[in-house]
């Protein structure tokens, strides 16, 4: 059974991305070779430009090196854009042992941002992802979507696909109330799509501010046992997506990397 998993949040500057690129990578690694499915429909292209480098994410468009955007527009099948990425085998500050590993990623195109209104237009266009990843999504046992930040046709494709949803929250009180935003949204796609629900909220960024403190309260007090180990705020995880890649691979030995893999066997372990 699939994993099919979306990290969504409305609002910018979250870790949205920096979560899927390192739970994914994380994931692949654990889970093995092949087994994990990285999907950005971002239109921003983030995670792509870390993994694939920004010709393929902002460079001029090629009929052979295919995005979401032809993808979506039914152009071409999601199997034949699917690209490979190798993943060094890393040993982390306790010890632990993660092997090299393989991550395929569905990449996105700065020029996806195009499609949305006619996906918009589109009948039934709000389903378009999920029929264009029917074909392959049993071969893998997890995928992960990288939504906008937005709550625009591109998240709602996204979360009519998703069976989860993990919400990466930053300390603040703005914050949790475009999280409300987020929660609505999500009880509205259920009547779409009744198996979805919120499968983990992340806090991010944490530090030993008050702020921080009082967030991950807020969190535990709302939403209980599905808040998951705290990210903290260290300058290596930033770095990590400057340097072209996850944060296991730029600093096994970092605090980041521990928090992430916490996360990820929290998520994935059985």
């Amino acid at each position: 059974m699939t994993r099919q998993i979306g990290i969504a949040n409305q609002k910018g500057g979250v870790g949205k991305t920096t979560t899927a690129v390192n739970v994914a990578c994380g994931a692949a690694r654990l889970l093995g070779p092949g087994r994990v499915l990285l999907i950005d429909v971002d239109p921003q292209a983030n995670a792509t430009h870390v993994l694939l480098g920004v010709e393929v994410a902002a460079g001029p468009r090629r009929v052979d090196r295919p995005t979401m955007r032809e993808v979506l527009n039914g152009d071409v099948s999601a199997e034949n854009a699917i690209q490979p990425i190798e993943l060094d085998a890393v040993t982390l500050k306790d010890g632990a042992q993660l092997p090299p590993s393989l991550l395929h990623i569905l990449p996105s195109h700065l020029e996806l941002a195009t499609l949305e209104p006619i996906l918009t237009s589109q009948f039934r266009g709000e389903y378009q992802l999920k029929r264009a990843l029917q074909p392959i999504t049993e071969r893998y046992d997890v995928i992960i979507v990288d939504c906008p930040p937005s709550l625009g046709s591109l998240t709602l494709n996204a979360l009519l696909f998703c069976e989860e949803v993990i919400i990466p929250v930053n300390p603040g009180e703005f914050a949790l109330v475009g999280l409300g935003l987020l929660q609505s949204t999500i009880q509205q796609a259920r009547e779409a799509n009744p198996r979805l629900r919120i499968g983990g909220v992340l806090p991010n960024a944490m530090g030993r501010t008050r702020l921080s403190k009082e967030t991950l309260g807020a969190l535990e007090a709302h939403f209980g046992r599905i808040v998951l180990p705290p990210i903290p705020e260290r300058v290596a995880i930033g770095e990590a997506h400057s340097s072209g890649g996850d944060i296991f691979a730029y600093a096994p030995t970092s605090d980041g990397a521990t928090a992430y893999y916490d996360v990820i066997t929290a998520l994935f372990s059985t």
